[in-house]
Order: C-alpha cells, then structure tokens, then sequence
C-alpha cells in the first residue's frame, strides 16, 4: 500500500512492534471503546484466518503513534464488500491533519477491495467525530444506547419473586464453568446452536448472517477476554433456552456484555432478566464494580430490562454508512 503523507503526518500499514501504540492512541481518543495491543492484534489475525479482509493503519508524527484506523468485515453480518471501521486521533494531536490522512489512505484501501459500503460508530455528542464523518459522506442512520450498571449498589430483592417463580417451573441457570466441569456432551455445538438461534432476531444495522462453528469457537469461546463464569445459559427439560456473556478487556476492569438472548418460546416470560440478574451476581463475584452493555435503540424489550434494573444510560451512538 501506497503511504500518505501531509503536515508532518505519513499513514501507512501497521509494523510488528506498534500494536500497543496503536491500541492507546485508538483508546486515547474513544475511551469508552478500549482495546488493547494483544486483543487488537487477535482481531486482525482471527479475520485473516477467516479469510475474511481486515486492515490496521497508524498515524505517524516523527515516527511516533498518533492515530490509527481498522477496517474489517463483520461475520456477523457479513457481505463480501460491507466493511466495519475503527478510527481515533489522539486528543492532544488532533487538528494536524491525521484524521484526513487516515481517512484518505482507509478510503484507498476500501476502494482497492471494491467495496460497496463502510459502517463506523460516533457517539452523537462527540462534535469532531460525527462532523468529520459528515464531511466525509457519511450518513447517520442506527442509533445504539451504551449503558452502565454500577455492581457496589445493585439491590436484588425486588426480584426474588420471578427467581422463586421460574426455578419453580424448572428453569435453572448454569455457567460455562458448570458446564464444563460436568462434561456435558457436545456443549460447543450446543452453544452455538443456541447463539445462532436467539441472535436472529436482535435488531442490528445490517441483516445478520449464519456464524459459522469455526468462527463462534475462536471469536467467542477461545477469546482471551471472555469470562467462563459470566457466560451463563438458561436450561429447562435439558434444552438450553437462554444465554447472556460477560468480558473484560485488557484495557479496562469494567465488564462488558456481550450477547443476551432468549429462544423465540421462552420470551416474554421472565427469562432474560433471570439471565442478567446471573450476570449481575457473577459479575459481582468476580470482582467487578460496573457492566457496560449496548443495544440497538429499537430493541425495547431489552433496553425495558436495563432500564428496570438500573442501567443507566451513555448518549446515544450513531452508525455511520459511507455507500462508495
């Protein structure tokens, strides 16, 4: 790949020695999105081994770090010329011309792999991110609500009801940990039949695509930041119908949630919530004092959840599409 270069600022193809530098600089400029050196490096590699086109560009001011973009395709959603991207400047050098070298070696980059549309995250009270994107064709259309739960003060009781209510009908709770130690059969696959089945209809900016065995096994439960004890499934009659993750980044000590979801029978009836208030008690014996979660705001019955057990809300993100 060709570099560019303005005012000082020259972009071009991440080196070996530079993950961390990269992964500050990204985080210095998003610190409610961190990532550290390691887990971006594993981002990078897990797509290429998926055969999937995935890039990371630096910044350079003086042969020091200062900005970084990622481009890769969501397997999730996946489409052969839809990419996802990562863009950050670091605060104290922003305004020199980074972002608009990072943007133009990026939209090289897209063009050179025929690419027919990008997707980037701003948050909508970030003033610099989301003009830079509009001046840059970007168009605003998803919105996705960030919110946090402080574990010091959570208060469980008003729930002990629906806990009673659903153990009564046989509905248990079971972590990854649980699961494994009782060498239960075929749990891998099992996992992913059911996160195949109840991500389906989670209400996301791009039509969701089959994940893979191979690409669930690496990206979910070989990853590095997943807590066993904080993935927990729900379980009636031997047949799993429910399921919540918890992470922790390198970066950061807050736990971050990933997938909640119930199979389409057991909605409505109590079961995600059980599942959240699992993650809430896990959470707590792990140690951990705030659970970051998102969801797409026109996902009403899980931000009702949150809402009802003291999430409290991040101004809303936007997703961003440039159509090339």
């Amino acid at each position: 790949m060709n570099q560019f270069a303005v005012t000082g600022v020259e972009v071009g193809p991440i080196e070996a020695h530079e993950w961390d530098a990269a992964a500050q600089a990204y985080t210095a400029a998003l610190p409610d999105d961190p990532v550290s050196g390691a887990e971006l490096r594993r981002r990078d590699e897990e797509q290429r081994g998926w055969n999937y086109h995935a890039g990371v560009l630096v910044a350079r001011q003086a042969a020091e770090v200062i900005g970084s973009a990622f481009y890769f395709q969501n397997p999730g959603a996946y489409h052969p010329q839809r990419f996802t991207l990562e863009l950050g400047v670091r605060p104290d050098r922003q305004g020199q011309g980074a972002g608009a070298v990072l943007w133009a070696a990026l939209e090289a980059a897209l063009r050179g792999l025929n690419a027919e549309s990008a997707r980037i995250l701003a948050r909508e009270d970030n003033e610099v991110a989301t003009g830079f994107l509009a001046r840059r064709g970007f168009v605003g259309d998803k919105r996705y609500f960030t919110s946090a739960l402080d574990l010091t003060t959570f208060d469980a009781a008003p729930y002990q009801a629906l806990e009673a209510r659903l153990a009564a009908q046989g509905i248990r709770l079971q972590s990854l940990t649980e699961l494994r130690a009782a060498d239960t059969p075929d749990l891998d696959a099992r996992l992913h039949a059911l996160m195949s089945d109840v991500r389906q209809d989670v209400p996301r900016a791009d039509p969701a695509t089959p994940l893979s065995f191979e690409v669930f096994k690496e990206a979910v439960l070989e990853d590095p930041a997943l807590l066993p004890g904080g993935y927990l499934v729900a379980e009636h009659g031997g047949q799993f119908i429910g399921q919540t993750t918890l992470f922790r980044s390198e970066a950061s000590p807050d736990l971050l949630t990933g997938l909640t979801g119930v199979t389409r029978d057991w909605r409505g009836k109590g079961v995600a919530t059980l599942l959240k208030l699992g993650a809430i008690r896990a959470g707590q014996a792990l140690g951990g004092t705030l659970i970051r979660t998102d969801n797409a705001s026109d996902n009403a019955p899980m931000l009702a959840i949150n809402d009802r057990l003291g999430f409290v809300r991040d101004p809303a993100s936007v997703s961003y599409q440039r159509v090339f």
